[in-house]
């Protein structure tokens, strides 16, 4: 194999070459810039190889797994010997800050909710306030358009009695000739 690359460069090649088909291993090695043997060596080492990465017997890494292995451990702090026994570890909760976060997120949930019910009435308070305003124009505007006919037409008032109702104008015309 070429030494002139280094391990690294070596295994990304290999990764990367070892789904493509086989006619297009020499473009691929082209524009890599390596020979089309040598891409085939490396991934050819990389098949062989990739066993021994995943097989129980770890001597040749200088691993080893800690499955089944028995661990000593001293210390004289015995919350943390009783903990490691246990596998677990003691939460030193500062109790006091837990409580204060607590209180002050809650006050703080209150406050934005009594706020939005207070905008809420005021939206809505403010919402019939100008509905009830447009109720009453519209009402005062009858009125007016009501009077004002009834003050300029002709019409009968009570029949039985002969009254009857003349155009304002006219009666003040009327008024003014006597």
């Amino acid at each position: 194999m070429s030494n002139k690359h280094t391990a690294e460069f070596k295994a990304q090649i290999a990764i990367e070459a070892i789904s493509i088909p086989l006619g297009e291993i020499n473009e691929f090695a082209k524009k890599k810039g390596v020979s089309e043997k040598e891409v085939l060596e490396w991934v050819s080492s990389l098949k062989k190889n990739t066993t021994k990465l995943f097989s129980d017997d770890d001597t040749h890494t200088g691993h080893h797994h800690a499955s089944g292995e028995d661990v000593d451990l001293e210390t004289e702090d015995e919350l943390l010997s009783a903990a490691v026994s246990h596998g677990v570890n003691d939460d030193n909760l500062n109790y006091k800050k837990l409580i204060f976060w607590t209180t002050s997120g809650t006050a703080l949930v209150v406050v934005l909710i009594v706020a939005l019910i207070q905008f809420a009435e005021a939206s809505w308070f403010g919402a019939q306030k100008r509905a009830s305003v447009n109720s009453d124009y519209s009402q005062i505007k009858e009125m007016k358009a009501k009077d004002q006919e009834t003050l300029s037409t002709y019409g009968v008032v009570d029949l039985d009695k002969g009254t009857y109702r003349i155009p304002i104008d006219q009666a003040i015309n009327n008024i003014a000739e006597n």
